[in-house]
């Protein structure tokens, strides 16, 4: 591919989606619970993934100069290249590999919700609690695949607008 702005940010993102799944699959078998504990980790991996990729395409292939729309190119197709794999990884472990995965994560939020069920109820009423215990019920895979993506992808957003701010000559 001739046009690097767009096999720079999709060789990395390829390479970070490959690596948040050998992260999920690591928590997985040391049963830590994946769906809950890798968001901070995601954020870092994306972070350093969009920058190297932004900084090698304004290093090596465009003269050391990077302006904001390319920045911003680079980084968008990166993040998006990284939530796309983990957000289809995370459909097929959940609704393929291990079926139970959903459930579990479903109890653990009902039960986090009952615990803190008092506080919640202070800061928004019964009928609002209610409801999103009703909702946490109702967690399907492809809704664990969607909001991995949409996280990634926010936070993707912010950081390819810091970092191309930064990198930006």
């Amino acid at each position: 591919m001739d046009n690097k702005l767009i096999a720079i940010p999709l060789k990395y993102g390829a390479i970070g989606g490959g690596f948040l799944v050998l992260l999920f699959l690591i928590f997985y078998f040391f049963d830590l619970d994946p769906l809950t504990n890798i968001k901070i980790i995601d954020a870092i991996i994306i972070c350093i993934f969009t920058f190297f990729a932004t900084k090698e395409f304004r290093d090596r292939y465009n003269d050391r100069q990077l302006h904001f729309w390319q920045g911003m190119t680079v980084g968008m197709i990166n993040y998006l290249s990284i939530a796309l794999i983990s957000a289809l990884f995370i459909l097929i472990m959940t609704s393929i590999v291990d079926t139970g995965m959903v459930p579990e994560y479903v109890a653990g939020r009902v039960a986090l919700l009952i615990e803190n069920k008092e506080n919640l109820i202070e800061t928004m009423n019964q009928d609002t609690f209610q409801n999103a215990l009703d909702g946490v019920k109702t967690t399907t895979s492809f809704d664990l695949a969607l909001d991995d993506f949409l996280k990634k992808s926010i936070i993707g957003l912010f950081l390819t607008i810091i970092i191309s701010v930064i990198l930006r000559k």
